[in-house]
C-alpha cells in the first residue's frame, strides 16, 4: 500500500473512532471531555484533506482516477461539513462517519488499483 493511502486510511479510521467512541468515553470519564472539542474535528478534517491531496497525486488517471477523486472529495467535504456546520450531535456523527467511510473507501480502492498516473518530468 502506498504511504499516502496508508496515512489517509489511518486518519479515516481515527475519525471514525473519534466520532463513535468519544461520546461513550465522555459519558464514562468526563475528564476526557476535551476530546469532544470542535477544534479536534477541524484538525482531523485538515489532516485528512492534506493526506488525500498527497495521495490523489499518485492515483491512477482516467475514469478510475476521476471516480476515486470524486469519492475522496465527497468524504472530505462531509468531514468538513460535520466539523463546521451547526447540527445535532447525532446528525454530525452520521455525517462525519459517512465522510470518513467514503474517504477510507477511496484509499482502499486506490490501493487495489495500483496503476500510477503517467507523469512526464518537467524540462
Amino acid at each position: 500500500m502506498r504511504m499516502q493511502d496508508t496515512i489517509g486510511l489511518s486518519l479515516s479510521g481515527l475519525c471514525l473512532v473519534h466520532c463513535l467512541a468519544v461520546p461513550v468515553l465522555i459519558s464514562i470519564a468526563p475528564a476526557v471531555s476535551w476530546m469532544g472539542n470542535e477544534l479536534i474535528h477541524i484538525g482531523l478534517a485538515n489532516f485528512a484533506l492534506l493526506a488525500s491531496l498527497s495521495a490523489v497525486r499518485q492515483w491512477p488517471g482516467g475514469l478510475t482516477g476521476l471516480m476515486l477523486t470524486i469519492l475522496a472529495g465527497l468524504g472530505v467535504s462531509l468531514l468538513f461539513h460535520g466539523a463546521l456546520s451547526e447540527m445535532s450531535e447525532g446528525v454530525e456523527r452520521i455525517t462525519t462517519s459517512i465522510g470518513a467511510a467514503a474517504l477510507a473507501a477511496a484509499h482502499i480502492l486506490a490501493w487495489l488499483n495500483p496503476t500510477p498516473r503517467h507523469r512526464h518530468p518537467f524540462p
